[in-house]
């Protein structure tokens, strides 16, 4: 994956900003982002982020490199994904990356990889995305 560096108003997503999803590479082959962990990603295990928190920047990842946004607006929705959660979800900083597994006509199919700061594999994802076309 080349390293182009994402703009934040490239990508127009209020449920990202709220997760403080950063975005750190994107091109035709998949997606690199990152999340800072905080108090409130926090599940009720001391110290343990949320394995929502978790499939959600798996998603956000798989989407993006599905389909990357075109003028700050996504190009695909998520049909399924699925989830396996390897180890705990700790430490300051998630990293997510996914890669295309196979790009079709309208689905696309998808997988990612969830790591602490540590280099710990937390989680692996795949996913299927569906194109949208834009309603005149």
């Amino acid at each position: 994956m080349t390293n182009k560096m994402i703009e934040k108003n490239e990508i127009v997503n209020r449920f990202n900003d709220y997760l403080g999803i950063e975005f750190l590479g994107l091109d035709e082959f998949g997606c690199k982002a990152m999340i800072r962990i905080r108090p409130e990603l926090m599940n009720s295990i001391e110290g343990m982020v949320h394995g929502g928190v978790t499939s959600a920047l798996a998603d956000v990842v798989m989407g993006h490199g599905a389909a990357p946004p075109i003028n700050g607006l996504q190009q695909c929705v998520t049909v399924e994904n699925k989830m396996n959660y390897l180890s705990p979800a700790k430490g300051s900083v998630l990293f997510a990356e996914s890669k295309v597994i196979k790009r079709g006509g309208t689905l696309i199919i998808m997988e990612a990889q969830v790591t602490t700061d540590h280099g710990e594999l937390v989680a692996i994802a795949t996913g299927t995305y569906a194109r949208v076309k834009k309603s005149d």
